[in-house]
């Protein structure tokens, strides 16, 4: 059913100079409701520009390639002659990365066409339309209040400026963030059907579940920085705090980033102190700081550039600064360099992959720590250095910290039970359980759950928080009630990774808690630390 709001008769333009195309849409258009559509179509540049300006259109369909120019190009000269209406682009095979540019010319969608079908096409029109209407909208808005700004001064009007480009930015950001997520899917989809094909041939799934697990292990860091973003602003971290050794920590980041380093042929040039120079610092968050600055440096220097990290005392700071030779930050950029959403390159041809979260997550830590954080270059193509200093530890009666590392435990071979809505994961995880020498059942609903754990008895249920019938919450707790619940080791598998969250899943009786999609080696080490439950 169409999610049309309006009884008028949708005119749409269709340019496309492919007349099998031009069938193909109009096909779809048939199976549409045909008394809210009107399609035309175009097979040029030219007339649809005609087309365009006598503006006898509710919604254009722009075809990527349409002669000797593309739709992006015929889009931009479109919101150049101040056209309102709503495109659509449409993207031919091999034409997938355009989402980005698409949306930066001011399309509002872009489909493919090999997967064009009635449901798709009606949703993004009406999709189009909405976007129109709620701009159409904003606009009066924005008039009502810049007629009020008119008459409250320039200190206002410079706050809306503002306003307006933060906005601008948190648009490029979530642009950024489709395409970025989107990326690891190709190779992981072209992956499973290797593994289709091949799947007697051992050098190929072995290669195919390499690609596989770089793209996951990709798509999890990106989650992750979204998360850590959330719980930083909101202002959810806590801080374990001990003496750090700040020269050793420096050695163990550069050494765990050595692969990226070895790829990208980068010359690394670490400088610190022999002796010890120690901080109060949370040893996680601080190797993450370090992190990210080195991170950042490999990927926005070019193939074989220098880096050098030095570490230094400088009174009563610490300080770690990270220099390279690479592409450097232009001025204007530089004083939002550490804002939220900032993306100082967002065309198809930067260099390098991401959401420009890392910044962010640096400055909002250093200055948890006490500490501050700056950035400087000379300019474009001319390097960048950021500088951190932190507090030196001067405390000397800080009592040891106990060594509480329990003594690494076998595995034993366990009953466990396995609880995801999802079926696939939950069939995955339990198939790997199987492999590692478990016995295992699953469930895919909070009341299937109850009656498993009744009649399988497990040692370990691995639990997800989101059910159907009865939530992961409640499951725990009516597990616990029971004489034979009160020994089973409850772990919580989820998406949801908050501080509360773990705080509710310990109060519901959880003895641990993982975030989706979890390494398997952790949740082995897990079950090994709770073997002498």
């Amino acid at each position: 059913m169409s999610e049309l709001q309006t009884e008028q008769r949708v005119r749409v333009l269709l340019v496309d100079d492919d007349r099998d195309d031009y069938l193909l849409t109009r096909e779809l258009f048939a199976g549409m409701d045909t008394r809210r559509y009107e399609m035309d179509w175009v097979p040029d540049y030219h007339s649809a520009l005609k087309s365009i300006e006598r503006n006898e259109h509710d919604v254009y369909l722009l075809d990527y390639r349409t002669g000797g120019t593309d739709g992006l190009e015929l889009l931009r000269e479109a919101v150049a002659k101040s056209s309102k209406e709503p495109a659509i682009l449409l993207a031919g095979q091999g034409e997938h990365a355009l989402d980005v540019d698409a949306l930066q010319a001011g399309a509002v969608d872009y489909l493919d066409k090999g997967r064009l079908d009635v449901a798709t096409l009606d949703r993004s029109i009406c999709h189009a339309l909405q976007r129109k209407r709620d701009q159409q909208a904003f606009e009066q808005r924005e008039q009502q209040r810049t007629g009020e700004l008119s008459r409250s001064g320039p200190q206002l009007r410079q706050l809306t400026a503002e306003m307006s480009e933060s906005d601008r930015s948190k648009n490029e950001f979530l642009a950024m963030l489709g395409h970025e997520l989107r990326n690891p899917l190709a190779p992981m989809r072209n992956c499973l059907q290797i593994l289709q094909l091949q799947a007697h041939d051992a050098d190929a799934v072995r290669a195919a579940a390499k690609v596989m697990e770089r793209q996951v292990g990709q798509m999890t860091r990106l989650v992750d920085d979204l998360q850590e973003i959330n719980r930083i602003t909101r202002g959810k971290i806590e801080l374990h705090r001990e003496r750090v050794d700040l020269p050793a920590l420096v050695n163990q980041v550069v050494e765990a980033a050595e692969a990226q380093v070895q790829c990208l042929d980068h010359d690394v040039n670490v400088a610190s102190p022999w002796e010890p120079l120690y901080v109060n610092a949370d040893p996680t968050r601080l190797a993450q700081i370090i992190a990210n600055l080195l991170n950042n440096a490999c990927k926005f220097t070019q193939k074989s550039g220098f880096i050098s990290l030095s570490v230094e005392q400088e009174g009563e700071h610490a300080v770690i600064q990270v220099r390279d030779n690479g592409i450097g930050i232009a001025a204007e950029h530089l004083p939002r360099v550490f804002d939220m959403f900032m993306q100082t390159d967002t065309s198809l041809e930067r260099s390098a992959s991401g959401l420009g979260m890392g910044l962010t997550l640096v400055k909002n830590l250093v200055e948890m720590h006490g500490g501050t954080v700056e950035a400087r270059s000379a300019g474009t193509g001319k390097g960048s250095e950021f500088t951190v200093r932190l507090p030196v530890f001067v405390e000397q009666r800080m009592a040891p910290r106990a060594a509480a590392a329990a003594s690494r435990s076998t595995t034993l071979p366990r009953r466990i039970l396995v609880v995801d809505d999802n079926q696939d994961a939950a069939s995955s995880l339990a198939t790997l359980l199987k492999l590692a020498g478990h016995e295992t059942h699953t469930a895919y609903d909070g009341m299937e759950a109850l009656l498993a754990a009744a009649a399988f008895r497990p040692d370990v249920a691995l639990l997800d928080i989101g059910l159907p019938s009865l939530n992961g919450f409640e499951v725990a707790r009516q597990i616990r009630a029971q004489p034979w619940g009160k020994s089973t080791v409850l772990i919580a598998l989820t998406g949801w990774g908050q501080d509360e969250d773990r705080l509710s899943s310990g109060e519901a009786g959880f003895d641990g808690h993982l975030i989706k999609p979890a390494d398997f080696s952790a949740l082995q080490k897990l079950l090994a630390g709770l073997a002498a439950r």
